[in-house]
């Protein structure tokens, strides 16, 4: 009797234990505004910025007022991922 009585004690932990992290809530670091590491401080992110394909950290998020920073984002920061890019005008004339 006693090791049923466990075997069902040991599932309702198991079990308590997986509903308490399936209703925690997701929160989204990317809704705080965003700061990126430049090599000596934190700056803010400028409104086209994007992050490219990377292992390493690309922006960054404060809750502190600039005390600490914790990362955000993964991938390589672009300042500039949404500007467009003119492509060389080639010369319609013959010859030219």
């Amino acid at each position: 009797m006693k090791k049923i009585k466990w075997s069902i004690m040991s599932l309702a932990l198991v079990f308590s234990i997986c509903a308490a992290f399936a209703t925690k809530p997701h929160w989204d670091c990317t809704t705080l505004p965003q700061y990126y590491f430049n090599g000596s401080g934190y700056l803010p992110v400028g409104p086209l910025y994007g992050c490219m394909q990377g292992v390493s950290t690309c922006t960054y998020y404060t809750t502190n007022g600039g005390i600490t920073y914790s990362p955000c984002t993964i991938g390589t920061y672009n300042n500039c991922a949404g500007c467009a890019v003119e492509t060389p005008k080639s010369s319609t004339k013959a010859g030219h």
